[in-house]
């Protein structure tokens, strides 16, 4: 949008009482065009969201088929099982607990779970710590007695 003013902008020129209503009425069609404008982004704003949501909802769809191909989903269970084995820490023996090998292996799926529950090697090397015999337990005495 031209204005017919352009040559006044940034200076000190005073504008006649003619020149002001002129350059009113332009601040008035200036007005209009920028809210047609702000509503026309605002339009376009809603259009983004929304095709950004379609492509998120497909994006996240593509991605759970393309997990249906990984490798891994084809390999037997004697192969899984050996990979589970081979998870066990080589310093010591593994511990019962939730952030190692087998028990981390029985969190990722639950077709990793069956197998890791019915591969006795994987449960046989674990190590459980059983109360030393010298400890004492101390119990509280019974009421009434």
């Amino acid at each position: 949008m031209d204005s017919p003013f352009e040559q006044h902008l940034g200076t000190n020129y005073i504008p006649s009482v003619e020149e002001a209503r002129q350059i009113q009425n332009f601040l008035d069609i200036s007005s209009k065009e920028v809210h047609t404008i702000d509503v026309e982004i605002n339009q376009l704003h809603r259009q983004l969201e929304i095709l950004q949501a379609k492509r998120l909802k497909i994006s996240d769809l593509a991605e759970q088929h393309r997990a249906l191909l990984t490798p891994v989903r084809r390999l037997s269970c004697d192969i899984l099982e050996a990979i589970f084995l081979a998870c066990f820490p080589t310093d010591r023996n593994p511990c019962m607990t939730a952030t190692e090998a087998p028990m981390l292996l029985t969190q990722i799926s639950s077709s990793w779970r069956n197998i890791a529950h019915s591969a006795p090697r994987l449960w046989a090397a674990i190590h459980i710590v059983l109360p030393s015999v010298n400890t004492k337990c101390y119990l509280s005495p019974a009421i009434g007695t």
